[in-house]
Formats: C-alpha cells, structure tokens, sequence
C-alpha cells in the first residue's frame, strides 16, 4: 500500500500537508489547486482512503460513482484537468461521509452500477449518453463539463467555452498581440469540446487579430497531449512566418510547446508568448510559469457532488438543473508585452 511519504515525495509538499489534505482537514491552509494536485498523485500512485471505523448514520450508507472512459486519468500530467475534477468529488464525498468508486464507461452493466447517484466525467456522444441512461435509471446524473447531447435530463456543471477563449484573447490583445496561433485537439465525432473552443478563437482572430490558417495546428484525439504539444510547436517553429503568440487549448499541450519551442531555439515569452486553458496545477511549475485560463476543475467536482447529494437528500426539485461557473485569467510569466 502507499504511504503518506511516499505521495508527499512525489507532490513535492510536506508529509504533514499531505497527511491534513488528505484527512480532508479543513484548518489546512492550501489552495484548492495544491489540494486537488495532492489528490491526483495520491490517486496516480493508487491510494485508497482507510474505512471509517464505524457509520452509524444513513447519510454514511449513500455512495456515489464517478463515471469516465478508459482514457481518462491516463497520468497526473496529460489528463491534470480529469484529476482536479475527480479531486473535487472526492473531497466533497469526504466530507459528507459518501462511499465514492470509479468505473469506466466501458465496463458498466446494470450488474456493476450500484450507487446512488452518478457523476459523468468526460467528452462523450449524444449515442454514449443514450446508452448509459437506461443503466442510470432513476438514479441523479450531473455532468462535468461541455457537452454535446441533449442537457434536459440530467444536471449539469461547465463554464462558458466560449468566454474561457475570450478571456485567454483579449490578454493577449490586451499586450500588443495581434498574431496570435492556436494549438488544440480535432474533436471527436460528435463532441463539441475543443471544436467550440477553436470556433471561438477563428471568430475573435478574424475579428480583432491576424488570421492565418497555417498557425491554427491541432493534435489527434486522445494522443498523449503533451507529447502533441511538443510536436505541434516544432512544426510551427519551422514556418517562414511565426505568430507572436498561441493560445493552447488546455495545459498539457502548452507544457509541451515549452519544451518543443525551446528545442527549435524559441525562448517562452521572449520569442514568443503562451497562454493556456483548464487552470491545473502543472501550470504553475513550469519554466516559466503559465499564464493560464482557470475553468475552476476542482470546484466543478465539488459542485458536481453537491448537486447528486441534494437529490438523494430530496433538497432540491428532480428538475435538471445548469450551475455556469466563471472562468478567471491566472497571469504569470508567458506572456511577454509588446506594446509599443
């Protein structure tokens, strides 16, 4: 089994931090960020929580499944955004005393999905969704994140795609950047999360921007995203033209461009300036630190869990319900201003 120190190693913090944070002690004085970043490793490295020695109470007898595809948390880095939601379900379940598990889309059967209430996890297809409402049943479902299918059955916790982009343009805007290119995911067929994000971008670019098609890259689905980054910023670095700055449709792509645009003698922001989405905690550690879009991943966990305990504690009408929460800039040390 892993212990405290071994988790404490690996995130870099204090064996005492580690220890409180994941005792869920409330006196612990850390960001949300740090919390949900001490959640992920212990979650990589496949802590499980000690059983309490007694629940007397029924709220203990409550349980909740968190629901993703099997790619989901490949590791802490590339899928850093999925960790911080999964954190901020796990801390709220700590708190109200609910059993929490966590099963692949792919091997749920009617059989395997027994808790109360669902949280959904993921980029899926109206077609995915479909096929796991008969499981659901009459069970409360809220879902994490930008969705594509129907949202009048089931709960829903996101941010505005479209402001999030927003946000990361006028910044740069806002430094003198004009030619600004993109980094990001062809969507999957049938999902909408990274196919709105670049509509956003081509629309406010055209708008107020440079538009150039050959600095808009985007990497596969469901490829190691870092790994992408890097590649998509060597092949933009050998262009004749370069864009003053990209905008990276979620952090593990701008970690990699760091790195790829180093490789090619492109010093972050002196050469050229980066922001990125989701707001993890990476982002802070890199050289240099990015200046990010922060989605506010933990706490859509938390409000995930919060609304499907809710309606197992009958608080709220079994209407399906939307919770926006606002994006906010973290500015750090990628971009540079070039204001005249």
């Amino acid at each position: 089994m892993v212990t405290i120190k071994e988790i404490a190693a690996k995130a870099h913090l204090s064996t005492a931090a580690v220890s409180r944070a994941l005792r869920n002690d409330e006196t612990l004085s850390i960001t949300p960020e740090t919390r949900a970043h001490i959640w992920a490793v212990a979650t990589e490295l496949g802590y499980t929580r000690p059983a309490k020695a007694s629940a007397p109470s029924s709220a203990a007898e409550r349980s909740i499944t968190i629901v993703h595809k099997q790619q989901t948390f490949r590791n802490q880095i590339d899928s850093s955004y999925y960790f911080a939601v999964r954190s901020g379900i796990e801390d709220m379940c700590a708190k109200a005393r609910v059993r929490l598990s966590v099963a692949p889309i792919e091997d749920l059967s009617p059989k395997t999905l027994v808790a109360d209430g669902i949280v959904l996890v993921g980029n899926y297809t109206q077609a995915q969704f479909d096929a796991l409402l008969p499981l659901a049943k009459r069970r409360p479902v809220a879902v994490v994140g930008i969705v594509a299918y129907r949202r009048d059955r089931v709960d829903q916790i996101s941010y505005d795609n479209r402001d999030s982009v927003s946000l990361a343009l006028s910044h740069l805007l806002e430094k003198g950047h004009r030619r600004i290119g993109y980094l990001g995911v062809k969507e999957a067929s049938g999902t909408e999360l990274f196919g709105s994000r670049k509509d956003a971008f081509t629309e406010i670019i055209r708008r107020y921007g440079e538009f150039h098609p050959e600095w808009i890259l985007e990497s596969d689905h469901g490829s190691d995203r870092v790994e992408r980054g890097y590649s998509m910023a060597k092949a933009l670095a050998a262009l004749s033209e370069l864009p003053t700055a990209i905008f990276c449709a979620n952090d593990p792509i701008a970690l990699g461009a760091i790195n790829g645009f180093a490789e090619c003698g492109l010093k972050v922001p002196d050469d050229i300036s980066i922001v990125a989405h989701d707001g993890s905690y990476p982002t802070q550690h890199s050289m240099p630190p990015l200046t990010t879009v922060d989605v506010h991943p933990f706490q859509l966990g938390v409000e995930a869990a919060r609304l499907v305990l809710q309606h197992l504690d009958n608080e709220i009408p079994s209407i399906p319900r939307r919770i926006l929460l606002y994006p906010t800039l973290i500015e750090r040390m990628s971009v540079l201003d070039i204001r005249a």
